[in-house]
């Protein structure tokens, strides 16, 4: 059971590791050619990087089958914590380092807290007699052979 929790970290890391790079991608973008402040682009990118981060969660890190209209909205406003968290850290990092450093430490606080949240909140494994089926991620899954 443990292996398969470090399995699902790794790939939230990983899916999470493609939503950073298009965050940050989207801020140097917004930043030097949109001529935004960093704080503010900081902001729009993050958003941008939740949509995608929300699709490759559900889809590859928890494998999960609640309906988008339950687990999107509470993914988002995870998320909007995690915004806060970043657009803090980064204001904060931002004054003493290069903005896409500062925003890469930022995201290793808020990857920590999201990972945590989702797994619990959001994709978590649903229990006997629930109505929403959440399956964790695994690397196989034994055929059923109707015996």
């Amino acid at each position: 059971m443990r292996r398969l929790r470090d399995m699902s970290f790794f790939r939230y890391f990983a899916f999470g590791c493609i939503a950073a790079s298009l965050q940050v991608a989207t801020l140097a973008l917004l930043v030097e050619v949109g001529r935004l402040g960093p704080v503010y682009a900081s902001t729009i990118a993050f958003y941008f990087a939740v949509i995608v981060n929300y699709f490759l969660q559900r889809r590859y890190t928890f494998r999960s089958d609640e309906p988008h209209l339950r687990a999107l909205p509470k993914f988002v406003a995870v998320s909007t914590i995690g915004a806060g968290i970043n657009a803090l850290a980064f204001s904060l990092l931002a004054t003493v380092m290069h903005y896409a450093i500062a925003q890469a430490l930022a995201l290793l606080l808020v990857f920590s807290v999201n990972y945590a949240i989702s797994r619990a909140l959001i994709f978590r494994r649903r229990e006997p007699g629930e109505a929403s089926a959440t399956r964790p991620a695994t690397t196989a899954e034994p055929a059923q052979t109707g015996k």
